[in-house]
């Protein structure tokens, strides 16, 4: 008496358009790259603004503000992810 053998089911593979999940340690890493680039870029600003001697329209303060707050938003989105 033999048991029939059950045949084997493929693994599902990830849909086209399904994220991809990040390991631990590169999600940490990401976050604190991106963390770095906003307080960078707000520095960046804040110096071409005031010992720069530029005006907050110029697009030596803009830029790098509205960078600053991109990469700020960047990193809330990916702590308020689900791991």
């Amino acid at each position: 008496m033999s048991d029939p053998q059950t045949p084997i089911e493929p693994t599902p593979q990830r849909g086209r358009y399904e994220p991809i999940r990040l390991g631990g340690a590169i999600r940490r890493s990401a976050v604190v790259i991106y963390a770095l680039l906003a307080i960078g870029l707000a520095g960046l600003a804040v110096y071409m603004a005031t010992l720069g001697q530029r005006e907050i329209t110029s697009m030596y303060v803009a830029a790098p503000a509205i960078g600053s707050l991109w990469f700020g938003l960047r990193v809330f989105m990916m702590l308020g992810s689900k791991p």
